[in-house]
């Protein structure tokens, strides 16, 4: 398993029961988690004393117990540093998912060899979300296009790019498959390519997208864009019906993907050391 080891901002406290108990900065929350299938470590009196609490009604939206207002949080990796804005809405998340910090260290790591290597490196974000792994392309260096479907996620990633003064990222409302392929088309490439897909989603154009169904060919085109020597992919999913194994073999599968590359899970350490998985990992 792949886990951060650097947040200060962030604690994963203890997780159980179909929850995580977690810290973000000196607030505390209380939200569902469906990968937390074991007994919690804690009492209910210390689960109590949570500052918010997100109840799930149905299709994963729901409501937070109170409101308590936008506010930051930052990650450090080397010499660099990351803010977020965290908000609640109508849905269990604030904005940023902790267990990604592993994957910006990645990020960093190959920026800078790249970069050392007299490279500018080029980075392609999709299913980008609030963006903390173009921020983190960015501050490493590289040149970032960040495209997603959903305009008010890309709004939000623009907020956090500006609370952390970059105002060079190229900024995409579009669903990631179409754009790859005029990308195949245009003849662009680039050195680096994230992607974190959803298993539904629907873009724009109310073109929907399904993962089981649509990301081989995604894969398989974004390796035509992807340069040939001097690159790395990085590929996370959420999704209990595409299993480690299955997401293998479709990388396997696509044209020009290296045939060595890392497997493994995405996840979280609780502060009694327990982990918890938060999806599939593949990576080179």
């Amino acid at each position: 398993m792949k886990y951060p080891k650097n947040w200060t901002d962030y604690e994963l406290i203890d997780f159980g029961n179909g929850r995580k108990l977690e810290r973000f900065g000196e607030l505390i929350a209380d939200r569902p988690e469906p990968s937390a299938l074991s007994s919690p470590s804690l009492s209910k009196e210390q689960w109590r004393k949570a500052d918010i609490f997100f109840e799930e009604q149905k299709n994963q939206t729901g409501n937070w117990d109170k409101q308590i207002g936008d506010f930051t949080i930052e990650y450090t990796f080397g010499e660099n540093s990351i803010r977020f804005k965290l908000s609640q809405g109508t849905f269990k998340h604030l904005g940023v998912f902790p267990e990604q910090a592993a994957n910006w260290d990645f990020i960093a790591d190959r920026c800078a060899s790249l970069t050392e290597s007299g490279i500018k490196p080029k980075v392609l974000n999709l299913f980008a979300y609030t963006g903390g792994a173009s921020l983190a392309a960015n501050l490493s260096g590289a040149e970032v296009t960040h495209v997603d479907s959903v305009k008010s996620a890309v709004t939000w990633a623009r907020e956090n790019a500006e609370l952390n003064s970059i105002d060079s990222i190229r900024w995409i409302v579009e669903d990631a498959r179409k754009f790859v392929e005029k990308s195949v088309r245009r003849g662009d490439i680039y050195h680096g390519i994230i992607m974190d897909p959803p298993i539904f989603g629907l873009g724009p154009k109310g073109k929907n997208w399904k993962l089981n169904r649509d990301l081989p060919e995604l894969v398989e085109n974004a390796m035509k864009v992807l340069h040939s020597e001097d690159r790395f992919f990085i590929l996370n999913t959420y999704s209990p019906q595409l299993s480690l194994q299955d997401l293998k073999k479709v990388l396997s599968k696509s044209p020009g993907f290296p045939k060595h590359f890392e497997s493994t899970t995405l996840g979280l350490r609780s502060s009694a050391g327990k982990e918890l998985e938060l999806g599939n990992l593949l990576r080179c």
